[in-house]
């Protein structure tokens, strides 16, 4: 009866032993297309998009040893992500002018934010959230990519972005809804951006002309004549605005362009150590559950009445431990990796350089952070439109 016992539990721990042996990954080459459409969209009818910066996902305080998160290269990923989305969109030719804006800065038709989930150069998950400018959303969905295990072979040139598919993905989902729109809806949509940018100048004249429901959604009340003199003083003031916006994108750009090599390095070297990681843990798991077994057996040959088997079972016990000692230097091999990965994370930086914008009457510096230039701007702006038109914005 008790061979039989031990024969049963014996052949449960082989059999897990086998099943932590045998997880495999599988990562396909392919990946999604971008859509785009067979016959352009009417000029009236393109929508403008700007992209906010990524939530990196993380506390930026947070210890990367707990987390397997770094904090800076997360930071650097909010950034780089955004632009990549942004040459997908402008890509596709589905859209009007599409651009990286942070905080909202400034007025746009469809604002898309999201979050990084996961990064860890095999996979790629998003949290993206895509509103129009009267605060409806569109759809709020999660995207998943997996790293083809070509995507960083050296020997393969030109592969581009491993995570494109990713992006086209969010890229056919936004032309999706676009097309579900009713063209009067996408007009509104238009008309409420312009009023918004219109308010922010001359609250005075324009706050009348939208209106908002209990959820907070935008509707038109009115328009104003398209012959107002304040509205044709407010649009120059926006082609201004357009001005600075599209000056930024090439921060974000250069930004972006030297970035690029260190940061396929550093997922590539990331995707190598995860899969080193990986395979360290099944190997741990592996040692950890034999010797489990072999300890298992040992101590159940214990109660056999045959010396032979219970010299195997003392062999079995001092084998079993040893199997386990080995696992847990597994584990200090696994301390390693996150270790080696630690010591990539300070490579990509990312400073803002101050910019000089040419007006009519002078000349203008703006210094600091993304959003202490875009604040700057912004006071600029509001000088301006107060000394063309008398009219003050408090």
């Amino acid at each position: 009866m008790r061979s039989n016992h031990f024969q049963f539990l014996l052949t449960a721990c082989l059999g897990l032993l086998l099943a932590g042996c045998n997880t495999t990954q599988v990562r396909t080459t392919e990946h999604t297309g971008i859509i785009q459409e067979s016959t352009p969209i009417a000029e009236h009818l393109l929508l403008d998009v700007g992209i906010g910066i990524f939530n990196p996902g993380v506390d930026p305080d947070a210890d990367p040893e707990k987390t397997g998160i770094f904090p800076k290269i997360r930071a650097a990923e909010a950034r780089f992500m955004p632009y990549i989305l942004m040459e997908t969109l402008q890509q596709s030719g589905n859209w009007g002018m599409v651009r990286v804006i942070p905080d909202r800065q400034s007025e746009m038709d469809v604002w898309v934010d999201a979050e990084i989930l996961v990064s860890d150069g095999a996979t790629l998950e998003l949290g993206v959230t895509v509103q129009d400018s009267s605060g409806r959303t569109w759809f709020t969905k999660k995207y998943q990519e997996e790293a083809s295990k070509y995507a960083f072979d050296p020997s393969i040139p030109n592969h581009g972005e491993p995570f494109q598919g990713l992006y086209n993905r969010i890229a056919n989902d936004l032309l999706a809804y676009h097309r579900s729109l009713p063209e009067a809806e996408i007009v509104a949509i238009r008309t409420i951006t312009g009023l918004q940018f219109a308010r922010r100048f001359a609250p005075e004249v324009f706050t009348g002309h939208l209106t908002a429901d209990e959820q907070g959604r935008l509707y038109i009340a009115r328009t104003p004549a398209p012959n107002d003199p304040v509205l044709q003083r407010v649009e120059q003031i926006r082609e201004r605005d357009y001005m600075f916006v599209d000056t930024l994108q090439e921060y974000y750009e250069s930004f972006v362009r030297q970035m690029d090599v260190p940061y396929l390095e550093w997922r590539k070297a990331f995707y190598e150590e995860s899969e080193a990681l990986r395979e360290a843990r099944a190997q741990r798991n592996a040692r950890l559950i034999g010797g489990a077994v072999a300890i298992l057996g040992g101590i159940l040959a214990q109660g056999s009445n045959s010396p032979v088997v219970n010299t195997a079972g003392q062999v079995g016990i001092f084998g079993g431990a040893a199997a386990i000692y080995s696992g847990l230097h597994k584990r200090e091999e696994v301390k390693f990796h996150v270790e080696s990965l630690e010591q990539i994370s300070d490579s990509l930086q990312g400073e803002m350089e101050p910019h000089t914008m040419a007006l009519e009457d002078k000349t203008v510096t703006l210094s600091g952070s993304v959003n202490e230039q875009y604040r700057q701007w912004r006071e600029i702006l509001r000088e301006m439109y107060e000394s063309e038109t008398g009219l003050t914005t408090n």
